[in-house]
């Protein structure tokens, strides 16, 4: 029996999957939780930051993840690298068992941008490789490219499932998160068996927007209500950069190409003008038939409450509504969530 690859944590959402991959390594995205205590010291090292964020490092500093090879941060939120400048000095100090880095990509494109993104990459691998002890070379990013391949084929039904009706929206949200998670095999596996639950035919078709969802809770309770979301614009569903890869001779090659797919990836709430948004939230809303948006914004996650208001006036002028609860405190998500049913029900698109 072979052994497992080495894991090495994720947290965001810009790291490239076929370079971890290729290294040797099984990427294990660390999601944080909607609700759950955050303990004294988490808070007090982080500071005013999203809750999910405080969640995902009081993991960490409890021990739950130390059986990981490394750890990778990425800058794809203000949260996200306030926790990387905690667990940096935590692992100077010796208290985190395992080499943290930071991968900073930021969004946009172009040849300036595209460069400074594809030598991060190259440091990323070399990084990877130091904890695997596996070289990435041609034939590794080759054959990576083939599991990640099938991870994104088997992930382009799910959502094809969900549109049609055949998947809920919290399925869909779990096989992301098992292919986000579980080495590309295993994850194959986990997304065939849930998608054999039968999905019951909501009342009324909705697309998420806003904050990203670390787990199922928010779309149960719209799911109880008859209240099924087809989509989501978010980093732990349809967005999330999983099953994409590129063709290259070699790695610097491999590094410039997954860099030019970087700047084509869906707009980021955190890091992308609202009218990227709006443009991708109107041709999402269009490919998944939604009837209308429901949006959930944590308090402190930047970026997804200011896009509201123009995401809001470009669908009413296509006759799309939008039900949004912004600024959800720490622990507030099922309170949030009926918030949302509520407003929702009112609007009279769904009976109370």
């Amino acid at each position: 029996m072979t052994d497992p690859a080495p894991q090495i944590g994720i947290i965001g959402a810009d790291a490239p999957r076929q370079i971890l991959l290729a290294a040797g390594a099984t990427p294990v995205r660390l999601f944080g939780a909607w609700s759950g205590d955050i303990s004294r010291e988490a808070a007090e090292l982080l500071g005013a930051a999203d809750a999910v964020a405080a969640r995902v490092l009081d993991g960490v500093l409890s021990g739950m993840h130390d059986g990981l090879a490394g750890l990778v941060v990425c800058n794809d939120s203000a949260a996200n690298l306030r926790v990387y400048y905690v667990l940096r000095l935590l692992a100077e100090r010796g208290r985190i068992p395992y080499p943290v880095r930071l991968l900073d990509t930021p969004r946009g494109g172009g040849p300036h941008v595209n460069l400074f993104v594809a030598r991060q990459y190259e440091r990323l691998a070399g990084f990877v490789s130091a904890c695997t002890g596996q070289v990435l070379d041609a034939e590794s990013l080759a054959a990576a490219a083939g599991r990640e391949n099938s991870l994104g084929e088997a992930l382009e039904r799910v959502r094809e499932r969900r549109v049609s009706g055949a998947l809920s929206g919290s399925a869909a949200l779990r096989c992301y998160a098992a292919a986000a998670q579980l080495p590309p095999e295993e994850a194959l596996a986990a997304i065939e068996a849930v998608q054999q639950a039968d999905a019951p035919e909501p009342a009324l078709r909705v697309f998420m927007t806003g904050s990203s969802h670390p787990d199922t809770t928010v779309y149960e309770a719209l799911e109880q209500c008859g209240i099924g979301i087809v989509g989501e614009d978010h980093d732990a569903g349809d967005a999330a950069w999983i099953g994409q890869t590129v063709n290259a001779a070699s790695p610097g090659e491999a590094f410039r190409a997954l860099a030019e797919l970087h700047a084509q990836r869906p707009p980021s709430a955190s890091r992308s003008l609202t009218s990227e948004r709006t443009e991708h939230l109107l041709a999402e809303v269009r490919r998944t038939g939604a009837t209308g948006v429901v949006a959930l914004v944590r308090d402190l996650d930047d970026g997804p409450v200011w896009d509201l208001p123009a995401q809001r006036e470009a669908l009413a002028a296509r006759g799309t509504w939008l039900a949004g609860v912004v600024r959800v405190p720490a622990d507030g998500a099922a309170a949030a969530a009926a918030e949302l049913i509520a407003s929702v029900q009112l609007s009279g698109e769904i009976a109370s």
